[in-house]
């Protein structure tokens, strides 16, 4: 635990959200290695730093503080200072950052950016493990924004507490994502720095509606919860539900297509009558993965396509890269050579 500066309160209402954060942490890291938490200075970031330095010995912790240069001046550069005094008065390293190059405004820009920088940091404090804040409340909001964009189960199962990185890196090592809040609800995280006595910054671009999330979250949200207080809490649940799902689904198609698929220079084909016995949901997920062992990638409705080149031979579905197509015994995905 840590025992340095810290100056912050330590009561029975911290305390409690402390040790569900730090049983989170424990879950997949059971040692007491470097982690980087990323961190706005926002509520949830906030509290995601508090509570992740005092479960790790001093100066593993480092807090990454990415400045996305979308605000006015002054705002960011007084986030990144606060989010520099936390980390001082924690006994945390700190980092800080900006894009090379001005961003083009949009949600998915700024995410895949800001992840380069936080993999360079996990690079350079040689860390690899990256805390975020995400908490239930934005699992609930993950799971409606992807359901309403027509995702499937995979996406249903929404974010997940142990996480691959989101973007390719040029590091060797690539770190993971972990979301040690993801049980907590976002009403938690304020009585928590409540009873921490801190304030912390706040972004007014969460209120604008041009962005979906917001949307979903000012106004969706509120009208649910009229219609049922639990509304988050269900949604969350239901993620949880889709993951166990999905995980038990997965591993059934990683099954067949060790058995079945076959592996060749720009190539695999799996049997068709051995995918003829699978329930759709498992087909598919074979298909896939014979297309992720080349480097292709197929959209839902290529998907579709391939169940049907699955019942005929000599129908062919085009996807980028590639092709899938039905011969008479197999099912065959190729690259474009």
């Amino acid at each position: 635990m840590t025992a340095g500066l810290d100056d912050l309160p330590r009561n029975r209402r911290s305390s409690a959200f402390e040790r569900r954060v730090a049983a989170a942490l424990k879950a997949y890291l059971p040692g007491d290695e470097p982690i980087v938490v990323a961190c706005s200075g926002g509520p949830d970031s906030l509290a995601a730093l508090v509570a992740t330095t005092r479960s790790r010995s001093v100066g593993s912790v480092t807090a990454a503080c990415f400045d996305h240069q979308l605000r006015p001046a002054a705002e960011t550069k007084a986030d990144v200072a606060f989010v520099a005094e936390m980390a001082s008065r924690l006994d945390a390293c700190f980092a800080s950052g900006v894009p090379g190059a001005p961003l083009l405004g949009d949600e998915g820009s700024a995410r895949q950016v800001r992840y380069a920088w936080l993999g360079e940091v996990c690079a350079r404090h040689q860390a690899l493990v990256c805390v975020t804040g995400h908490t239930r409340d934005d699992q609930a909001e993950t799971v409606l924004l992807r359901l309403t964009r027509g995702s499937g189960l995979h996406g249903a199962a929404g974010m997940r507490a142990w996480a691959h990185w989101p973007s390719d890196l040029t590091s060797d090592a690539v770190p993971r994502l972990l979301r040690p809040l993801l049980g907590i609800s976002r009403a938690d995280v304020e009585e928590y720095l409540d009873a921490l006595g801190v304030q912390p910054r706040l972004d007014p671009t969460n209120e604008l509606l041009t962005y979906a999330r917001n949307r979903l979250r000012n106004r969706v949200m509120p009208e649910l919860e009229q219609l049922n207080s639990g509304a988050k809490r269900h949604l969350a649940g239901f993620a949880e539900h889709a993951r166990l799902d999905d995980d038990a689904l997965e591993g059934w198609a990683a099954r067949e297509f060790a058995e079945h698929g076959r592996v060749r220079p720009g190539a695999v084909s799996l049997s068709r009558a051995s995918l003829g016995q699978l329930p759709s949901a498992v087909t598919t997920r074979v298909v896939r993965l014979a297309a992720e062992e080349l480097g292709l990638t197929l959209t839902s409705e290529q998907l579709k396509g391939a169940l049907a080149a699955l019942r005929r031979s000599g129908y062919a579905v085009s996807i980028e890269g590639g092709t899938v197509r039905s011969g008479r015994a197999d099912l065959v995905v190729s690259q474009e050579m």
